[in-house]
């Protein structure tokens, strides 16, 4: 059913600063009354709830934390058709887009289009002589175009196509087409689009009908840049004010520690003075969420991560002189990254990047967190090879280690010393955060007999564990491709 009316936002960028207040316009268009409609503002980056309004109340149970007691629907432009957002003291991770929605019954409009999500592409299964390609989008608005391109960039038609909608009106796609034996070996391409953006691609097999391993499920996703071209954009740019009267200095290189352990993550202001009364939040880039939060002599905890419950504290002592020190204790394989620094003074703002990389001796790490019972090697567990089934006219051998971090490197070596190639590789993460692998080799009738090694590295520790299997002049011998 066709709207009975439009969402308008502003057809150009909205520049903000730092510790101001914005009002992200939007408007019905024909006027029509809005205070009983349905309201909601989107952050489509996340696809979360910024502020949500329906009928007259003002609806918290879905909203961002990081917007709690920030938002207000303007009331008073309502009975016009206004559907103006206010947003108070505004940070650096308020910058980017915002989609006002509106829902009147069957009726649905947005102010911009929706990017979807990246296409994910499968090869599912044999059908009519070839192999079934879907793929699948979602997150889309409006309801976008597929195009199938082959390697010679020709176009072509679907097998087959599904269209669905959510709850928000957001389309989802499934198209299909079936690759034979008598297609070109190649690059072919999925495009979802509004408008043209880059292609995901997918490489065909050397011969897609000639093994039954084909007809498994293989995931051929690739990752791929998308841009959109979006009209009636709210955008927000928050600027950082330069008149500052401080500056905000981290360490000019990254923290090396160790799982288990503390860490105090040095931070200053330049010139040195009082930060007692000043707002001071500690931030995990990764996610731009609170990993510490002070205000004015005051611990705040209500936007903190659940993950650093009760391992931070602002080491209070360094305030007077401008030290913003935070200590993070309790260390886990998850605190690895990049940390913000940021202080806010009224209208004066400054950050800075405080880069951890948790490595070291992981055993003792574990200990202290009560994860192991006695020491363990530094480093994840000695390899275990194995020799387990005939595969393409040779026998897989398998290399298979647990127990490091952060994610390690695999290096076969023939008897000659020389550096070989895995068949496949397989990575693994437990709830610790800890890695395994399972890194597969095949050995054939052409190869020699000998020592035939596996070494798992930690390059940042530059620690490995190496484990090595003899394989008999008689063995490389017998390996014809078939199962004795």
């Amino acid at each position: 059913m066709e709207p009975d009316f439009s969402v308008v936002g502003p057809g150009h960028s909205l520049q903000v600063t730092v510790g101001q207040y914005v009002v992200l316009p939007c408007h019905l268009s024909p006027s029509v009354e809005a205070r009983s409609l349905d309201i909601r503002w989107i952050r489509p980056r996340f696809s979360k709830t910024v502020h949500h309004y329906r009928n007259g109340e003002d609806l918290y149970s879905e909203q961002l934390r990081e917007y709690v007691g920030r938002t207000e629907l303007v009331r008073d432009g309502l009975s016009r058709g206004r559907l103006d957002l206010r947003i108070s003291a505004l940070r650096p991770s308020d910058d980017g887009q915002y989609i006002c929605t509106v829902t009147d019954g069957a009726s649905y409009g947005e102010a911009t289009p929706a990017t979807g999500s990246v296409p994910q592409l499968s090869l599912e299964a044999y059908e009519d002589g070839g192999i079934r390609v879907v793929c699948r989008s979602a997150g889309w608005y409006p309801q976008p175009d597929v195009l199938w391109k082959d390697p010679d960039g020709q176009h072509l038609p679907s097998a087959s196509q599904r269209h669905s909608s959510d709850t928000r009106g957001l389309f989802s796609i499934e198209y299909v087409i079936v690759v034979t034996d008598g297609n070109r070996l190649g690059n072919w391409s999925c495009v979802v689009a509004i408008v043209p953006q880059e292609p995901v691609l997918f490489s065909m097999p050397t011969s897609p009908m000639g093994r039954k391993a084909g007809a498994r499920r293989r995931s051929a996703a690739m990752k791929t840049q998308m841009w959109l071209v979006l009209s009636y954009l709210v955008t927000l740019h928050v600027l950082r004010l330069g008149s500052a009267d401080f500056s905000v200095v981290g360490p000019d290189h990254p923290l090396q520690v160790t799982v288990g352990r503390y860490v105090v993550l040095p931070c200053h202001l330049s010139p040195s003075m009082d930060a007692r009364s000043l707002d001071i939040r500690w931030i995990w880039h990764q996610v731009y969420e609170t990993v510490h939060h002070y205000r004015n002599g005051e611990d705040l905890y209500r936007e903190q991560m659940e993950e650093y419950d009760g391992r931070t504290e602002l080491v209070r002592d360094g305030l007077s002189r401008g030290r913003l020190d935070l200590r993070i204790s309790g260390l886990r394989p998850s605190d690895d990254g990049q940390y913000i620094c940021t202080v806010t003074d009224g209208a004066s703002y400054g950050e800075a990047m405080v880069d951890v990389e948790v490595s070291g001796d992981l055993a003792h790490g574990l200990e202290a967190l009560g994860l192991l019972e006695q020491r363990r090697p530094a480093t994840g567990s000695v390899p275990q090879l194995s020799l387990e089934a005939y595969e393409d006219g040779g026998m897989r051998v398998v290399c298979r280690s647990a127990g490091w971090y952060p994610q390690p490197e695999v290096l076969w070596k023939d008897p000659d010393g020389q550096h070989l190639p895995s068949v496949s590789q397989g990575h693994c993460s437990d709830t610790r955060g800890l890695f395994g692998i399972e890194d597969v080799i095949v050995v054939s009738n052409g190869n020699r007999h000998g020592k035939w090694s596996c070494v798992v590295r930690n390059s940042r520790l530059n620690q490995e564990q190496e484990t090595s299997l003899h394989i008999s002049e008689t063995t490389v011998a017998g390996l014809n491709g078939e199962s004795p």
